[in-house]
């Protein structure tokens, strides 16, 4: 490389400054005006805890019988937890975020009128488990709040818990079901004439051992009682999950009201009935666009070891595309289900990592593919009644992936690691049946402890929109007279008013993992015939109309990024559902892909698109910039702070380092015009989050471009200080400049409290030195996950002289609670002047960057 990345000198250790800004806090009720609301709530939840003890009385373990306690409130409370522990009988299971509308009792206030606000109020879901001792407790406090009467120490949180008490009830059987997916998926079931359903029961994760055993003992009574049997348990006790795998007539939940006599629905040790996860792909049925290839690269044995893993189906391995370039890791034989023309996910992912699109004609990727299958073809299509590959029904997801990745680290059963050099991990499926919805799916926590855990990144696929699309909803229009603009504008603006239904799903709201979107764009040319086909995206780049998109928890930024995911093709709805729906030709448009063709043959390839595709290029992308930092680490002074466990967040930071909006925001600017600051907040990082990569920008500079590279370890309430000298020939001259900076990290997680990220990193971006201001996405929105990415651009002359400095100060302080030991992060920045300009950047900042002199 003529000119390669440079590595930041070692940065200084110093202590964070800390400065506090008080949070904007809501109005809340008075106190007479809370006793009004809340005396008939807490009446009905002492009556039901009393009827409850006359009932049930106490158990065969002697203990008193519990229920789930909801409290709601507006905004948060300081050091509720603390108090919640001091009550002996209660038990603290998770708090969660929410937001819901403002009302005379509930409100911000306009700050200028001081009069009531519509803007939704921030809330707290806090749920604890509660016997009748701690109830007469909370009873007790109540009629100290409503009496004036003086609180003991360390219990006025519970008096601020009562100010701001916005409803306190029961966990119900409603909430047992509301938005899990199970009822869609039950009707569907018997829809088909199924007898019997296999779901997941998600039980509230007791911290004491004992009490899971006892409530895991209950629930196996309360399904056998029920002629239902147990098929599997998983207990992860580091993200607090525990699970029953059941399978149960189908005809206990037919009625699912609170007067239901089915004692395993009204138990209070379950949380959640979930259906089994939905990650399912369509195995094509008709393959007749499938066509040979000639263009077989040769195939050169490697001893080097894998650093990518793809977690899917299991791919063709004898295609002569794959031929010799997979390491297959099968322990529970999932090979055995599949017919050869059924392995259609694993051999286009495998094939896209490897070799990108074929109608690019790249060099294959000289490091083997690790592949452990999760997926198997099965009927769960029962609609269509045919063959999806699904992950099997009688495996949880998250015990499965979980297995999966510690059998790579640490072995399994007391085998070695069976892949300890693998640095990412591919995960382009998804739980199509847990769309995003404010809480954290069990599966994204998995994926944010084990990224913590072993270093490694996770890429995920957003996921897909597969449900047509409707333009002309009220018929007002001609759509055989739109031009193709007017086509896609009307598209984009359908998807942003239907953005509820296209929420990415689990676990691609997971915050250390790096989740991908899809552009509408792919290399295959425009040399194709569209026949009864239509395109209803003329805008290019532009976000895939199949693309599913954010915002991610606590309105982070997601997806992160952007990947070409092949043009997506659609046709007039014959049924009159839609107007338009999906085309899965596989014929071009689309990226040309291996493909297995019902035929046997080996060299078959064919067109696809979707998220997946445009996950298995930043994935061979990732693999790309792994390899380019080893060049790095062989070839430059300061290699050694690169460490192993270091590279996976260098992989992620770069990755989104090479992120801009570029020319998709004025095209969305102009179709989905909304205020400035909801644009740049709301609108555009929930199309295209940090936007579309160019790989170009990660691998090297140019003589009007530099990117420097530094990586670390924070501890809390530390900060690393780096220094970056200014080329002195930039002074005074009225040129378009533009820095970028970009801080990404790996977080611990506290999946009790709603913060959930243990660490936030952050740093302040420098504006005045080079007279520049913030582009793209909103700086609050930025902080929210573990991605920091300024764009900052500027034009007017900045005056400094030779040996004038930007800091940049990387500061970690605690977020969610107990943050012990280090945090991992990756620190990219890049400044450049517009190409052909006088002003040599690279070599100047270069020159500038003392030289570190490597140990004798």
């Amino acid at each position: 490389m003529d000119r390669p990345l440079i590595i930041f000198p070692q940065a200084i250790v110093a202590d964070r400054e800390t400065r506090q800004f008080p949070p904007t806090r809501p109005s809340f009720p008075t106190k007479e005006r809370q006793i009004e609301r809340l005396e008939p709530k807490m009446q009905r939840i002492e009556q039901a805890f009393n009827n409850q003890r006359i009932s049930v009385q106490s158990d065969m373990t002697g203990t008193l019988p519990e229920q789930t306690l909801v409290i709601e409130t507006a905004d948060t409370v300081q050091n509720f937890t603390n108090a919640v522990k001091k009550i002996k009988g209660l038990e603290w299971l998770v708090e969660w975020e929410e937001k819901f509308d403002s009302d005379d009792d509930f409100h911000y206030k306009k700050k200028k009128t001081d009069e009531k606000s519509d803007k939704q109020i921030d809330g707290r879901l806090f749920l604890i488990m509660s016997d009748q001792r701690a109830m007469t407790e909370l009873q007790s406090m109540w009629h100290k709040f409503k009496n004036n009467i003086d609180f003991d120490l360390g219990m006025a949180p519970i008096k601020h818990l009562f100010t701001q008490l916005k409803d306190i009830r029961l966990w119900n059987i409603n909430d047992r079901f509301v938005g899990t997916g199970f009822e869609e998926e039950w009707q569907e079931r018997v829809n088909a004439g199924h007898e019997v359903i296999r779901f997941e029961i998600e039980l509230w994760y007791r911290s004491n051992p004992e009490v899971r055993r006892h409530a895991s003992k209950n629930i196996r009574s309360l399904v056998q009682k029920d002629n239902g049997s147990i098929i599997n348990e998983t207990i992860i006790e580091s993200i607090q999950y525990h699970a029953l795998l059941v399978e149960a007539p189908i005809s206990i939940f037919n009625n699912l009201n609170e007067n239901t006599h089915v004692q395993l629905i009204r138990s209070e040790h379950i949380m959640f009935f979930r259906p089994i996860g939905q990650a399912m792909v369509s195995i094509p049925e008709d393959d007749s666009d499938v066509e040979n290839t000639n263009n077989i690269p040769e195939v050169i044995e490697s001893s080097l070891q894998p650093v990518a893993a793809l977690f899917d189906g299991i791919p063709l391995q004898n295609h002569s595309l794959l031929k010799g370039r997979l390491v297959v890791d099968d322990p529970d034989n999932f090979a055995q289900n599949y017919q050869m023309h059924e392995r259609v996910h694993g051999t286009t992912m495998a094939s896209l990592i490897l070799h990108g699109e074929l109608d690019e004609k790249n060099v294959p990727l000289s490091r083997p593919l690790y592949v452990r299958p999760i997926m198997q073809p099965d009927y769960r299509d029962w609609i269509n009644d045919s063959r999806v590959e699904c992950i099997p029904d009688n495996i949880l997801p998250i015990d499965l992936v979980h297995r999966a990745v510690v059998r790579m680290f640490e072995g399994e059963n007391g085998s070695k690691p069976t892949a300890p050099s693998v640095k990412i991990i591919n995960l382009s499926i998804g739980d199509f049946a847990r769309p995003f919805n404010f809480t954290l799916s069990p599966w994204a926590k998995l994926l944010d402890w084990l990224s913590f855990k072993y270093r490694v990144l996770f890429i995920v696929s957003a996921g897909n929109y597969v449900d047509g699309i409707i333009i002309n909803e009220k018929n007002t229009v001609n759509i055989d007279q739109l031009t193709p603009q007017q086509i896609s504008s009307k598209v984009l603006k359908e998807m942003l008013e239907n953005a509820n239904l296209r929420r990415i799903i689990s676990p691609a709201e997971a915050m250390n993992v790096l989740t991908v979107g899809a552009l509408h764009d792919d290399a295959s040319g425009s040399n194709y015939v569209l026949g009864n086909r239509h395109e209803i995206m003329a805008y290019m780049p532009m976000v895939s109309p199949v693309s599913r998109f954010g915002l991610g928890y606590r309105r982070s930024v997601k997806p992160d990024v952007l990947f070409y995911g092949g043009r997506q093709l659609y046709m007039r709805d014959v049924y009159n559902r839609y107007d338009f729906t999906i085309n899965k030709s596989l014929r071009a448009p689309g990226q040309k892909v291996a493909y297995p063709a019902n035929q046997g043959s080996i060299d078959s390839v064919a067109y696809t698109r979707g998220t997946s595709n445009a996950t298995a290029l930043a994935t061979r992308t990732a693999i790309m910039t792994y390899e380019n930092l080893m060049e790095l680490r062989q070839d430059q002074p300061g290699s050694e702070l690169f460490q192993d466990g270091l590279m996976s967040v260098l992989i992620k930071t770069l990755l989104v380092h090479g992120a801009s909006w570029g020319s998709i925001k004025p095209m969305l600017e102009e179709n989905l015009k909304k205020k400035k600051d909801y644009f740049r907040d709301r609108v555009a990082p929930r199309f295209i989050g940090y936007g579309s990569v160019d790989a170009s920008r990660i691998f090297n500079c140019t003589a009007q471009r530099v990117t420097l590279l530094g990586c670390g370890e924070l501890t809390r309430d530390k900060k690393h200080i780096y220094r970056v000298p200014l080329p002195p020939s930039l002074s005074s001259k009225t040129v378009w400049r533009r820095l970028t900076i970009t801080l990404g990290w790996f977080t611990p997680i506290n999946c009790s409290d709603q913060k959930y990220r243990r660490a936030h990193l952050s740093f302040a971006p420098p504006t005045k030195e080079l007279v520049v201001k913030r582009m793209d996405v909103d700086d609050d929105a930025v902080k929210r996950g573990t991605v920091q990415h300024e764009i900052l651009e500027g034009e007017q002359a900045a005056a400094f002289v030779d040996g004038t400095n930007l800091v940049i100060e990387v500061n970690c302080r605690e977020d969610a609670g107990g943050l012990t030991g280090t945090v991992p992060y990756g620190l990219a920045l890049s400044l450049e002047v517009k190409e052909g300009v006088n002003v040599e950047v690279y070599q100047e900042v270069r020159n500038r960057i003392r030289p570190r002199i490597r140990p004798q």
